[in-house]
């Protein structure tokens, strides 16, 4: 087995964010209420699907082998840094964080 982890940032969370102030950090619920869908790059099976934790941060322990990563889409939420293919190592931990576009303007 090995491990894929990482964090999401969502943003915007508010129409209005101004240069130079920072924006807002996610509430719990605007995490958990996303997350990813893991499937198997070969047969294109799903293996897993999972919410972000309160932080937005996720792990997930998968066997060994290659995988596609996809945002589990709800809304109009969009990620420039998905799909993603990334391979699973035994022992090891893939890294992949995201950003996800939540629409708002």
């Amino acid at each position: 087995m090995g491990y894929l982890e990482g964090r999401a940032t969502i943003g915007p969370l508010q129409p209005v964010e101004r240069v130079g102030v920072p924006s807002p950090t996610p509430p719990p619920a605007a995490c958990t209420s996303r997350g990813l869908v893991v499937y198997s790059a070969t047969s294109g099976a799903e293996v897993a699907r999972f919410a972000f934790q309160p932080d937005c941060r996720y792990s997930v322990s998968l066997p060994v082998g290659n995988y596609r990563v996809e945002l589990d889409r709800r809304g109009i939420d969009t990620s420039r840094d998905l799909p993603r293919t990334v391979a699973v190592v035994a022992g090891q931990t893939t890294r992949l964080d995201l950003s996800i576009d939540t629409g708002i303007r």
